[in-house]
């Protein structure tokens, strides 16, 4: 008998959509609350459907067949569903018909997502009430035509829902970058009624908008920044320009994007320069015609300092250094002519460095401050060569200091200091020019090194001709501690020992 029935299938059935009222009412509510409310109403849905199909045939009592239905001379009684069952299709079309039913089901879960972007986003209202309308009906016929099994019919249907979402969707980004763009304009334009009512306009739209609640913000202060901003003008055309940037200032805490803003802060603030700097200038020429050069010399370098390359200000400092930079030039010349006298070389050539601070082309001052500097370099080389004399034992430094002993010789003028030092170096060279014979003991088991000349062997005596000056002899030994001495070589030096003593 089981040959005979074809097996009862359950039909899927759309999304429900309906009741958009309702959650257009709760746009507070989250996407993916909307979205597990769906998936719930789908479960439900396909829970009741498969009810009807499998529990209700066996809980109420089929009703009585006719004697016709039940002899074998009617075995091809029409069923009492008016469509055909999909056990009665052939398998082709069994599948290309479940493939329109998974079609129209897709294109309802687009529409339910466009649903759902539109009133997480957007407020209808007034706007775009009918299309949205429209949009739901044409969802709705999709569902009746959904559970007629009019699959291809459903698709058209949830497509055009679909699409005219998509339309309003569209037109209300629109709509609203509109009112954005109307309303900024408004806000720079310092239009207050206007700019009031295109942010109001976008948050009909759009009413969670960060920006459109800013810009709508900013427009409720409109009226007091546009009283402040029409204050500060006036300070500003009265010459007031710090009590126009006080102002200005109440504004920028007030609305610091207030268009405008910041160009007329900077064009106060210039403003304000301009005046300080011509005060400036009219102290500094004031000064000048009663001859106090440093005071004028402060007032133009302030007004410089205010506005640098001002042309006025830099013409009055010619002034003032016309009056000046001679009196002041022949005063150093005359200080650095005493410092030479002194032979205080570094002195003078400080002298003629301040005159040429003040024209880099005098020529005395260039001459001068050449002949100082030779001087002061030799006075201070000589002076090193008598403080340390012992150094001369190097060969190398021996042969520079002969060299700059040559140089000094030359210089001009040669004053009392400058002969000193000549003599004294002369004197230094001349002592350390010949060597001196030094004889040096030993137990001929101590390895003997001298500096600047380098291993002398093990011995018992050994005489060695040195420059005078400083030395240092190192003794080494194995199994002994390393002795190291300073000499001093002088003419007529006693014998030295080096020997190493001490065990390790």
């Amino acid at each position: 008998m089981s040959d005979d029935f074809g097996e009862i299938r359950p039909k899927s059935v759309p999304l429900s959509h309906g009741g958009s009222e309702s959650k257009a009412q709760g746009l507070e509510q989250s996407a993916a609350t909307r979205r597990l409310g769906l998936i719930a109403a789908l479960g439900a849905a396909v829970v009741a459907l498969g009810v009807v199909f499998f529990v209700v045939p066996d809980l109420v009592a089929p009703p009585a067949s006719t004697p016709m239905a039940t002899t074998p001379d009617a075995p091809n009684a029409p069923s009492p569903a008016s469509s055909t069952s999909d056990s009665e299709l052939p398998p082709y079309q069994t599948l290309l018909r479940e493939q329109a039913r998974q079609q129209a089901q897709d294109e309802l879960a687009r529409f339910v997502e466009l649903q759902l972007t539109l009133e997480d986003q957007m407020q209808v209202g007034d706007w775009g009430m009918d299309d949205y309308d429209l949009a739901k009906t044409l969802a709705t016929a999709g569902d009746e035509e959904f559970l007629q099994e009019e699959f291809d019919a459903s698709i058209t249907s949830y497509k055009a829902a679909s699409a005219a979402l998509t339309m309003l969707i569209a037109t209300g980004e629109g709509l609203f970058e509109q009112a954005m763009s109307a309303g900024w304009a408004a806000l720079d334009a310092r239009d207050e009624k206007a700019a009031q009512a295109q942010f109001a306009s976008a948050l009909t739209i759009h009413p969670k908008d960060s920006e459109a609640q800013r810009g709508y913000r900013r427009a409720q202060l409109l009226p007091e920044v546009n009283v402040l901003m029409r204050q500060a003008k006036n300070f500003e055309l009265a010459g007031e320009s710090d009590s126009a940037l006080a102002v200005y200032e109440q504004v920028r805490g007030i609305d610091r994007d207030t268009y405008g803003l910041d160009g007329a802060i900077a064009e106060t603030r210039r403003a304000d320069v301009r005046n300080r700097v011509n005060a400036h200038l009219s102290d500094g020429f004031s000064a000048l015609e009663r001859g106090r050069l440093p005071a004028a010399r402060s007032a133009f370098g302030a007004a410089l300092k205010l506005h640098p390359g001002n042309a006025v200000a830099l013409g009055g400092l010619e002034q003032v250094t016309e009056q000046t930079t001679n009196t002041r030039i022949e005063a150093l010349r005359q200080q650095a002519l005493a410092a030479e006298q002194a032979e205080a070389w570094q002195t003078a050539s400080d002298r003629y460095a301040e005159v040429l601070s003040l024209d880099g082309n005098i020529r005395f001052a260039r001459a001068g401050r050449t002949r100082a500097a030779e001087q002061a370099r030799a006075a201070l080389a000589l002076s090193n060569i008598a403080a340390a004399p012992e150094k001369l034992s190097s060969k190398t430094l021996f042969a520079e200091a002969e060299a700059l002993l040559a140089q000094a010789m030359n210089l001009e003028p040669r004053g009392p200091k400058l002969a000193a030092l000549l003599a004294q170096t002369q004197r230094l060279i001349e002592a350390y020019r010949h060597p001196v014979a030094v004889t040096l003991l030993s137990d001929n088991e101590t390895q003997v090194t001298l500096s600047t000349v380098g291993q002398l062997g093990s011995f018992e005596r050994k005489q060695v001709n040195l420059r005078p000056g400083a030395y240092t002899l190192i003794g080494s030994r194995d199994g002994c501690r390393d002795v190291r001495q300073q000499i001093v070589v002088r003419a007529d030096m006693r014998p030295i020992e080096i020997r190493c003593v001490e065990r390790l």
